[in-house]
């Protein structure tokens, strides 16, 4: 059970943010072809274009996600929360906090690409107003891969 939960700025190379980022990879690895997975290195996520936040629980990080800058859009990457925390709204609240600070950085949207094995995901973006799209960025073309966005 979550007892405190805060969404703060992070950094994905402290151990427990570096653990779920890990995490993520080995999942993502488990359900999709190599060449499929776009997820960003821990180097890509300290750029100066990327903002990364996590989710603590009495300050143990439960959870992490990201926003790439681009000039017109932000993306949301990383998103993960760590499996015993799951079901209790933590994505939610990161979810929520991107989008803040997509509009806070005055962008039109926020786009994210993710799997098509990634149900529970698809199912939160698409709760939240997200909606499909076509490929955007430098995402080749896939049969994993599905695009969302929303205008904000």
């Amino acid at each position: 059970m979550i007892d405190r939960l805060a969404i703060v700025d992070g950094n994905p190379r402290h151990p427990e943010a570096f653990r779920l980022l890990q995490a993520s990879h080995k999942l993502l690895s488990k359900l999709f072809p190599q060449d499929d997975i776009y997820a960003l290195s821990v180097d890509e996520l300290c750029e100066s274009n990327v903002k990364f936040y996590v989710a603590t629980d009495n300050d143990k990080i439960i959870g992490c996600a990201a926003l790439s800058i681009n000039e017109t859009y932000a993306e949301l990457k990383a998103m993960f929360v760590d499996e015993k925390q799951r079901g209790q709204g933590v994505a939610q609240k990161l979810l929520d906090h991107v989008i803040i600070q997509a509009k806070i950085e005055k962008l039109s949207y926020v786009k994210l690409e993710t799997g098509l094995e990634l149900n529970a995901a698809v199912d939160l973006y698409k709760k939240n107003g997200f909606t499909f799209c076509d490929r955007f960025g430098d995402y080749f073309p896939n049969e994993t891969s599905v695009y969302m966005e929303k205008c904000i």
